[in-house]
């Protein structure tokens, strides 16, 4: 009887396991043409997190941008209190690049890594992100950074625990108390 009991609870371990991580959820892309210096259109693209199978929606936020000077990234920041994550990813196109139609987007980095299509006229992207065990499903569009709800990006960017552009040390502190305040100094236009 304690064996039967072992094997059981070995397999459901097995089974918990395997169902965290699914595999082969990041894939390299088939397209063989590297796009050089990133998309002609540098506006950012945000998504949220979900579950693989769709079932639970908010499991974080999700940014691909464009760092400048073709370096794009992927910054993951998860719900679940979880320090947020960025890595770099890069774009492949069947044929010589064009600003127009559809390109796969891919990044790995450690435990991290994201792969997607996306689609540079209507502005979707949409793929599959991995944050150590955590894999994520995401669809999302391009948008400016400084619209709306959006404007969470300031602090995704330049705040948060692994940033992308980190705030210069001679930047005023007060964002430390409240991440919103950016706008109090700065217009919708970045300035």
């Amino acid at each position: 009887m304690k064996l039967v009991k072992r094997v059981v609870f070995v397999g459901l371990i097995a089974f918990v396991g395997c169902g965290t991580t699914p595999e082969g959820w990041i894939t390299q892309p088939t397209e063989t043409n590297l796009v050089i210096g990133g998309l002609n259109n540098l506006q950012p693209y945000f998504a949220k997190l979900q579950s693989p199978d769709r079932s639970l929606p908010d499991m974080g936020d999700f940014l691909l941008a464009s760092c400048g000077c073709g370096d794009w990234r992927v910054l993951i920041r998860p719900t679940n209190g979880a320090p947020q994550v960025q890595f770099p990813v890069r774009f492949y196109s069947n044929g010589p690049y064009q600003p127009t139609g559809e390109v796969a987007v891919f990044g790995t980095d450690d435990d991290k890594g994201f792969s997607g299509r996306l689609n540079q006229d209507s502005g979707q992207v949409a793929g599959n992100a991995l944050n150590g065990a955590m894999a994520a499903y995401i669809d999302g569009l391009r948008s400016d950074p400084h619209v709306g709800q959006t404007v969470d990006a300031c602090i995704m960017c330049h705040v948060g625990d692994d940033p992308i552009f980190p705030l210069p040390p001679t930047h005023p502190q007060k964002y430390k108390t409240n991440p919103r305040v950016c706008l109090e100094c700065h217009s919708a236009n970045g300035q």
